[in-house]
């Protein structure tokens, strides 16, 4: 992707990133761009919270550790959303101990230009400080104006969604890692936005690290149809959906090869064989695997879909339950002719088997290679490294 893009002239000397600590997509896509910053001869420092500040850490970047402010999530995986509204109170707190934090951070860092994904506290903390200032972002409303949820729950939703969508418009621009209308995954957590200064820019690749095992020797050569299962969510969203892929994989091995990544971190990042392929706690090859397969399982996270989609890979898709953003993006990848989704409820071997097969017919492998040679005319890497770098070395006023 670097090789598509040179730019010759003054380079950036520091940058923050700052990502939302729920969930590794955003990091992972900042990896990326950390990793572009970084070749062009840039000091690149990182923000974040729990586990996704550790998975920076072993990218080799120093990154401030800030409180996890997050949702809240049942046992089963499910979001509460209620919950969540009735604890918006401490979220707030949290939210200004991040702020804190951040103007700290990134006073002592003294960059050139801040980066946020997702971050909110970043983006204030950047211009308190008076720095110039850019988001990457997926959701503009924070709980979707799809949410079939009460009236009252919806309503301070939606108020919570339009003062927070002003807030981001403090950045200097706002950066849409997504396809343009009418094939925007994320429509319904954008569509529907009246924020301004937003440019769609294209996914943002999520590059692999590890190198080619045994496992991944043994899977491209199978004979079978290749199966690639990514967990992924935050920790609690994880653990049921890691034991169904690992049911499954054993009661389809007669039709299907699987490789599941466990999608935790702190795991270890050696395949282990189990009946009917191989599972890693952790896998640092997962792009490789998205190259490989031939159809993937995930959840709707929009990071994942966009990688199955950019490299021409139908997929089953399982949504976290209740969580307006994931339930969304399904729903549009599978009017996009692309996807088929379950519900976690129904995830066993039989629903599945139904499902592999349906998208093995030859119409969902079509619609997705020609979405993924769209999505490959983009460069989003290249545009907000871009952006950065131009109001990084602009003069001073």
């Amino acid at each position: 992707m670097w090789s598509r893009w040179l730019i010759k002239g003054p380079k950036v000397t520091r940058v923050y990133i700052g990502c939302f600590g729920s969930g590794l997509g955003h990091a992972a896509r900042m990896l990326g761009v950390a990793g572009l910053l970084t070749a062009r001869g840039a000091s690149v420092e990182f923000s974040s919270s729990g586990e996704v500040a550790t998975f920076i850490e072993r990218r080799g970047y120093r990154c401030n550790r800030l409180p996890l402010v997050d949702a809240r999530y049942s046992e089963a995986g499910e979001l509460l959303l209620r919950e969540t509204l009735v604890a918006s109170p401490s979220i707030l707190v949290g939210a200004f101990r991040q702020l804190g934090r951040e103007l700290s951070s990134i006073e002592r860092f003294s960059p050139d230009a801040v980066l946020s994904d997702s971050s909110l506290p970043t983006v204030l903390a950047a211009k308190i400080l008076e720095l110039p200032a850019f988001t990457v972002l997926n959701q503009l409303n924070l709980t979707g104006p799809h949410y079939r949820g009460s009236a009252v729950v919806r309503l301070f939703s939606l108020a919570l969604s339009s003062v927070v969508g002003k807030l981001w418009e403090l950045s200097d621009e706002v950066f849409l890692p997504d396809l343009p209308p009418p094939y925007t995954i994320s429509e319904k957590n954008l569509w529907e936005s009246d924020v301004g200064k937003t440019r769609y820019v294209g996914f943002l690749p999520m590059p692999g690290t590890g190198e080619l095992d045994d496992a991944t020797v043994e899977f491209s050569s199978d004979r079978r149809p290749k199966v690639f299962w990514q967990v992924s969510g935050p920790p609690k969203t994880r653990a049921d959906f890691l034991k169904r892929a690992l049911e499954c994989a054993e009661a389809l091995a007669d039709e299907y090869v699987f490789v599941v990544s466990g999608g935790s971190p702190t795991a270890g990042r050696t395949a282990t064989q189990i009946p009917g392929g191989w599972s890693y706690g952790w896998c640092d090859i997962a792009d490789i695997y998205f190259k490989s397969c031939d159809l993937v399982v995930s959840r709707a996270g929009h990071g994942t879909i966009g990688q199955s989609l950019t490299n021409s890979k139908p997929s089953l898709i399982v949504p976290i339950a209740k969580q307006p953003e994931q339930e969304g993006n399904a729903e549009k990848a599978v009017r996009l002719g692309i996807s088929l989704t379950l519900s976690q409820r129904d995830l066993n071997p039989a629903e599945v088997r139904k499902a592999l097969n349906e998208l093995s017919k030859p119409g969902y492998l079509a619609e997705a290679r020609k979405l993924g040679t769209f999505s490959s005319s983009f460069d989003a890497q290249a545009e907000v490294v871009r952006a950065v770098e131009a109001a990084a070395n602009e003069p001073l006023r």
